[in-house]
């Protein structure tokens, strides 16, 4: 159970990290404090930490889905990830991670999907969590994939697809984390650190692409033995969870 617990805490600390190092989500920030500011004075029914906190089921629900569709497609046995999806993952990530050390802002061009907007707050705050958590994807390939390659590892080791999806939900909740910060936090404040993080997303991307790249070439060349002639060599430090 321990082991469970530490990899539900790594996929939280992974989605959490996963918009704020996004590049072409950063800018997205501004306008959802400014959204929130709006929907609030114009529902007085509904306050802005419940709309804060249906963006946040939004993302849980979008998290959810692409869950329930991965439990689906290895059904038979989540272990077989291992095999199938773990190199692709991390081969992946050691591409981002160049890709970031070299041009930080190298994903700021990817298409995002316009969160839709009703004349119902409540169902605009969730279409807006479900759509962010959709643009995401695109947006930060690099810790979506350390996502799929970490979960490959520890999925295995899980007790039951009820703990699979907890590790998808507590992913998905890391993913949120933010927006329902930023609608419990003043609009000044929350302006103030959205353009912190747009100013050093540079220099923010750039660990990150190091971090990516160091933690694919260990799994390639310890866990994986992509490398030819690695097979015998014994990892410098244990990364599993289980």
């Amino acid at each position: 159970m321990t082991s469970t617990t530490a990899a539900l805490l790594e996929f939280f600390l992974i989605g959490l990290a996963t918009p704020l190092t996004a590049t072409c989500v950063v800018p997205l920030y501004p306008a959802f404090i400014a959204y929130l500011a709006s929907a609030g004075e114009g529902s007085r029914d509904t306050p802005v930490a419940v709309l804060g906190g249906l963006v946040v089921a939004g993302v849980l629900a979008f998290v959810t889905l692409v869950g329930l569709l991965w439990t689906v497609v290895f059904e038979a046995g989540v272990s077989d990830a291992v095999g199938l999806v773990s190199p692709v993952a991390f081969a992946v990530l050691a591409v981002v991670g160049v890709v970031l050390v070299v041009s930080p802002s190298g994903f700021a061009r990817v298409p995002t999907i316009e969160p839709p907007h009703t004349r119902y707050p409540t169902l605009s705050a969730f279409g807006y969590g479900f759509f962010f958590g959709a643009t995401v994807i695109p947006c930060n390939p690099g810790l979506i994939a350390l996502f799929f390659g970490r979960s490959t590892v520890a999925f295995p080791a899980f007790d039951s697809q009820l703990e699979v999806m907890l590790g998808f939900l507590a992913f998905g909740l890391g993913i949120g984390a933010p927006l329902l910060a930023f609608a419990l936090v003043s609009q000044p404040f929350g302006q103030r650190v959205t353009r912190t993080l747009a100013r050093y997303s540079g220099p923010i991307n750039r660990v990150v692409g190091v971090v990516l790249l160091v933690v694919s070439l260990y799994y390639l060349v310890f866990v994986f033995n992509v490398v030819p002639g690695t097979a015998g060599l014994e990892p410098p430090f244990d990364l599993h969870l289980g």
